[in-house]
């Protein structure tokens, strides 16, 4: 249990870090960078689920790395703000990241059944 708490601590700081310079490298007037880290994650996580591998490096991994990574909170957060600059832009947003989120998770997990 302790081992894998770790693992999930470390895959999770790891995930965060990612995150956060690939957004402040990416965002502008729009969340760039948060909207590819998701579709990103969503893409391994698709991969990653169908592959699997030993339990703690599935919790580093998938519920650490990747779900630090991706962010249900941001992506809120973002929808937020983008509401209060140009409402337009959040349906946008919006449907854009949940339709190709699914479609890259989606496309993951094939290829991964196809090797």
């Amino acid at each position: 249990m302790i081992i894998t708490t770790i693992a999930v601590a470390a895959g999770g700081a790891f995930g965060a870090l990612v995150r956060y310079m690939v957004s402040e490298r990416l965002n502008s007037d729009f969340p760039w960078g948060t909207f590819f880290v998701n579709m990103i994650g969503s893409f391994l996580l698709g991969l990653y689920i169908t592959i699997g591998g030993p339990d703690v490096l599935n919790s580093m991994y998938a519920a650490g790395f990747l779900g630090a990574l991706t962010t249900f909170s941001t992506l809120q957060f973002e929808l937020v703000t983008l509401y209060k600059k140009d409402k337009r832009k959040v349906l946008y947003y919006l449907v854009l990241t949940y339709t190709l989120g699914l479609t890259a998770a989606w496309t993951g997990y094939l290829i991964a059944a196809k090797i």
